[in-house]
């Protein structure tokens, strides 16, 4: 072997493992829109939380309208969730069954970040199995990407072999009437702890 050729493949040999290193390096995940401030973050800063928006429900298209007069309960996730998402339905079905009466004055909401995946039909199917008092919504991405941001919803897609999961906030969202955000719900709390802290909120606002 000539000094041309010994020199030539030690060159082919670093730049291979160079292009290994930099690919090694790349991000497995992506965020599907900027990362908007931490909720916690935002509350503290006196960010407003929440706001107007345009999605489909069940039965056609749902504002924030739809559900005046009413205390909203808006947990976000998405049907293929594999812990947080079953796990959170199964405790707000259990909050609802322990306000018992008071429970008429809460809409729990599931709003989907995945409305590739997740139709109006999937979403119903979905939310029933835990509680036919859950109701499921999603949109287009755009729409889902405005509410998201509105409520300070971190999201990024996970790829998986030829599919995909969700990295998400899991903060559950007690907004009264007013749409104002009253409280963060802890996923830390039980079910009964939970349904005491917004019967107190409910009680202090009285029914008006």
């Amino acid at each position: 072997m000539d000094e041309e050729a010994a020199h030539v493949k030690p060159t082919w040999i670093a730049s291979a493992l160079l292009i290994v290193l930099l690919l090694a390096a790349l991000p497995l995940s992506y965020q599907l829109w900027p990362a908007p401030v931490p909720v916690a973050a935002a509350v503290d800063a006196g960010q407003r939380i929440g706001g107007p928006f345009e999605l489909q429900g069940p039965h056609g298209r749902v504002t924030e309208e739809s559900f005046e007069g009413q205390w909203l309960l808006v947990f976000f996730g998405f049907t293929r969730c594999a812990d947080v998402c079953p796990t959170t339905l199964t405790q707000i079905a259990k909050v609802l069954d322990g306000l018992g009466e008071q429970g008429a004055r809460l809409q729990p909401l599931f709003i989907s970040l995945d409305p590739e995946r997740d139709t109006p039909e999937v979403l119903a199917a979905y939310t029933t199995f835990f509680d036919e008092r859950i109701v499921g919504l999603t949109g287009s991405p755009e729409q889902i990407q405005l509410v998201a941001e509105a409520y300070g919803v971190y999201v990024r897609k996970v790829p998986m072999g030829d599919t995909y999961m969700l990295d998400h906030t899991g903060s559950v969202y007690l907004m009264n009437p007013d749409g104002e955000l009253v409280s963060l719900i802890s996923l830390q709390m039980t079910s009964a702890d939970t349904a005491q802290e917004i019967s107190t909120a409910l009680a202090q606002a009285g029914h008006d």
